[in-house]
């Protein structure tokens, strides 16, 4: 929760939380694809493109209910224009 209120206001911020929620475990899949599409737009946002696709393509796989499908397509779209 925090990560999503600090990449509002903190960029550098807002990443820690998201690896740290990571880091210590979240337990369902969609869960952590959604911390890492939140990293991979903030990852984006920092100009860190390679890294943003590693997370997109990680958020994507761990998408088994395709919950995300639609936010997963747009910042694929953004990324290119990067």
């Amino acid at each position: 929760m925090d990560g999503l209120i600090q990449s509002q206001k903190n960029l550098s911020i807002a990443e820690k939380y998201f690896r740290e929620s990571l880091k210590l475990g979240l337990s369902m899949k969609h869960d952590i694809a959604m911390a890492k599409l939140s990293l991979a737009g903030i990852m984006m946002q920092k100009r860190r493109k390679r890294e943003a696709q590693g997370l997109l393509t990680e958020a994507k796989n761990l998408d088994t209910h395709n919950m995300l499908t639609a936010q997963i397509k747009l910042m694929q779209e953004q990324m290119k224009r990067i």
